[in-house]
């Protein structure tokens, strides 16, 4: 895969019965068929005032090209459905 960045949107923490976990995330890609090949590569969400959080991806997530991300910090519940930048 060439040096594209690809784009995708927050749509859930991942949780369970009781708890959600707030450094870890669903993204759905604007590419699919590249979800594979995009494990292990930098994500990056930016607010408007410049304050940046970093992730990773660590694996997919259902068959339809969903991430599941893993972020440095707690990602915010007011940042759902905002788009992220993901840099292979």
């Amino acid at each position: 895969m060439a040096k594209t960045d690809v784009t995708g949107t927050v749509t859930a923490f991942l949780h369970s019965k009781f708890k959600q976990d707030s450094y870890r995330t669903v993204v759905d890609l604007a590419k699919p068929e590249d979800a594979a090949k995009l494990i292990g590569a930098r994500v990056v969400w930016a607010r408007a005032d410049g304050v940046k959080i970093l992730g990773r991806v660590v694996r997919l997530h259902g068959s339809k090209g969903a991430v599941r991300v893993l972020w440095d910090r707690g990602f915010p519940p007011q940042a759902l459905g905002t788009p992220v930048l993901i840099v292979p």
